[in-house]
């Protein structure tokens, strides 16, 4: 599904009634066919519609003439009669009720308060409003966004309308796979209306853009034919912190023929023999972390795929160590947790001089530390934080929060796909030992393993989920559900 900003919906909406259909006549449209589309999803005699005074507050009214004209009972509440022309315009066509005061005894609630044009904190009479519609337990509606989300960024303004289907118009709007967005609605649809297509969009990842990846395995082959990845993590004080083990079973699931598990010699014996199909090595170590060693990291660069950093606490060694395998591998390298910790207090300018295809996978307070942006600049403007990060780094980055954004600072995707389950300790280092897998045995761009790897992840949650409360799920039985989801890749 393609997604569009509230700056770039803005852009093409202007666009559009500049030069192919004035602004009266998109309103009409859209509004009248939101307005089909709830005659047919729902049964209900009785509605109110909540109108605010421009775009959204035109459509609103839109809608309430056509609910009338098809026989429903409708009252209209202008939350302002401070009306833009347009809204104004439909107010002056509307010959239905428009009442005072609600007493909430109605079937559905049309939303049409606040559309994508919202950017600050709401007043008293909208907050109050919104709060009420929720609280009436009366199944709301919302006309393009549900009101008080920020259609970029999802983030709320003190309170947000909780509609059982948001009909957005044309595009559906980033916010509504971020933050609290995600929260906004329970179902969606996109209501064509003619406005002008745009290249400026955002991918959200679907299942069929997946399909096929993996290919069917031919007979003449053998482990060698399946490359070789590698995972080095790990440190006495994080010993057990992400089962690092597991991890590099996940690499194995992924298909490659080698999986290598790199840790320090202080806590190599808590490894040995834990999973046999790993092959296991100990690297010097020095205060319970890795010492910087080149003659030992010389081995990982036959690797084809390498994930660092899981478990690893902070350190100048580990900092030299990334330093050595960005000026001298020539694979495809993923950092992650305290590989990005590191950059973070040491220096990241290290990632502008490297030789291998480099992947990071923050999460935002990691992003915080990584791009010195406060964190809450960061939740309000996600997307333009990552692909700017990207961008100048010449790496691809997965922003991972509950839904995650993936781009190599040119091309950006959502990946919606997870749920709650995922809310634990180990979610990211199962993406990281997913990714080491995918990256060798696979020959795509990294991109696209970026995006599959966090496809399988989250599908594989959504499946535990089917037989399990999210809160009772651990990372293996997550990790259980993984071969359903290459089945359903594969098409079996």
């Amino acid at each position: 599904m393609d997604l569009v900003t509230k700056e770039e919906m803005k852009r093409i909406d202007n666009y559009t009634c500049l030069n192919k259909i004035n602004s009266k006549d998109l309103i009409f449209i859209a509004g009248s066919n939101i307005a089909k589309r709830i005659m047919k999803d729902y049964t209900f005699n009785k509605v109110l519609v909540l109108a605010g005074s421009s775009g959204n507050g035109a459509d609103a009214f839109v809608v309430a003439k056509t609910l009338l004209d098809n026989g429903y009972k409708v009252d209209l509440y202008a939350v302002s009669n401070n009306y833009s022309s347009d809204c104004k315009y439909y107010h002056n066509l509307y010959d239905g009720n428009i009442i005072d005061e609600i007493h909430f005894d109605y079937d559905l609630i049309v939303d049409g308060l606040i559309g994508i044009g919202l950017s600050r904190p709401l007043n008293d009479n909208y907050k109050e409003l919104i709060n009420k519609a929720n609280e009436s337990n009366i199944k709301v509606v919302s006309i393009d966004i549900p009101s008080g989300i920020d259609a970029t960024s999802g983030i709320s303004y003190n309170a947000y309308i909780k509609a059982d289907k948001c009909y957005t118009v044309e595009y559906a709007k980033t916010g509504l796979y971020l933050n609290d967005g995600l929260n906004s609605y329970k179902y969606l649809e996109v209501v064509p209306v003619g406005i002008e297509k745009t290249n400026d969009i955002i991918h959200l990842n679907e299942i069929s853009d997946f399909k096929g990846l993996f290919k069917e395995r031919m007979r003449n082959t053998n482990k060698g034919s399946f490359h070789k990845a590698g995972l080095v993590a790990g440190s006495y004080k994080y010993a057990g912190a992400s089962y690092i083990s597991y991890m590099a079973l996940l690499s194995l699931m992924m298909g490659i023929g080698y999986s290598y598990l790199y840790v320090p010699k202080c806590i190599y014996d808590a490894y040995l023999l834990k999973e046999p199909e790993i092959l296991l090595n100990g690297l010097s170590h020095l205060d319970g972390h890795i010492k910087y060693n080149e003659d030992e990291l010389k081995a990982l660069l036959k690797l084809d795929s390498i994930s660092i950093g899981m478990g690893m606490d902070v350190s100048k060694d580990l900092y030299l160590t990334l330093e050595y395998l960005l000026n001298n591998y020539e694979g495809k390298l993923v950092i992650d947790a305290d590989g990005l910790n590191t950059l973070a207090k040491y220096g990241i300018d290290i990632l502008k001089n490297k030789k291998c295809e480099v992947i990071l996978t923050p999460h935002l307070k990691e992003m915080e530390r990584l791009s010195g942006i406060p964190l809450e600049k960061i939740i309000a403007n996600p997307i333009e934080v990552a692909k700017s990060f990207a961008k100048e780094y010449g790496i691809c980055l997965i922003l991972k929060s509950s839904s995650s954004i993936i781009t190599n600072g040119i091309n950006i995707h959502i990946s919606s796909f997870g749920n709650t389950a995922l809310a634990k300790g180990g979610s990211g280092d199962m993406l990281s030992g997913i990714l080491a897998g995918l990256l060798a045995y696979l020959d795509l761009d990294i991109l696209t393993i970026a995006n599959l790897a966090c496809y399988i992840l989250g599908r594989a949650a959504e499946f535990a989920t089917k037989r399990m409360n999210p809160e009772c799920v651990l990372p293996r039985n997550v990790i259980e559900n993984i071969d359903l989801v290459i089945k359903e890749i594969k098409n079996d």
